[in-house]
Formats: structure tokens, sequence, C-alpha cells
């Protein structure tokens, strides 16, 4: 995803890739990453981003108490340790399939 969006930003007819930049870097950032099985947004917020469109739906406010933000936080800092679990399986998977052929 991020070469072709760096291919993108870098094409020669491209002259504004100042302004696309946030897009991708937002694209990027709410994607679910293979490795990990999170997106990075996810990760570091411990809740996925809002869109536009997320703003004009209807709030709810019963996901804001206080036993459910302390839920909120303890699942957000699991999956930050199953993302780094996944991490190392994939980093030694591949350090694996590296050894095999060098």
């Amino acid at each position: 995803m991020v070469c072709d969006n760096e291919s993108l930003a870098d094409s020669r007819k491209q002259k504004n890739w100042d302004e696309i930049l946030p897009f991708v870097t937002f694209a990027y950032n709410t994607a679910k990453q293979e490795t990990t099985g999170f997106t990075p947004f996810y990760l570091l917020h411990g809740r996925e981003a809002e869109t536009t469109l997320d703003t004009m739906l209807p709030f709810c406010p019963k996901d804001f108490d206080d036993n459910n933000i302390t839920k909120i936080a303890a699942r957000a800092e699991e999956s930050r340790h199953l993302a780094r679990v996944h991490t190392l399986r994939a980093q030694d998977r591949d350090r694996r399939r590296y050894d095999s052929k060098h």
C-alpha cells in the first residue's frame, strides 16, 4: 500500500503531493496491517479513527462511562501486546526464510 501511494504522490504529473500526503497518511494509519493484525491508529490511540461519516452518525454516550473506559484501555493494551507477538512471529518467520537461502 505504501509503495502504491508513494508512487501516486511521486508521479511526474503530480505537483501537489503535499496536499495529497495527509490523505495517504490517513489511509495508511487506518488500514489493517498484515503483520500486527491491527491498524496503526488503533495501536496508538486504543480506538479506530473516526471519519467524517462517523461524526455524522448519532452519538452513543453509553460507551463513555468509567467501566467502559477501563475496558477500552485494557483492550487497547491487550491489542498492543498481541501486535508485538505477531510482529515477533513475523520477524522470526522472515529470519528463518532468509537464513535458509543464505
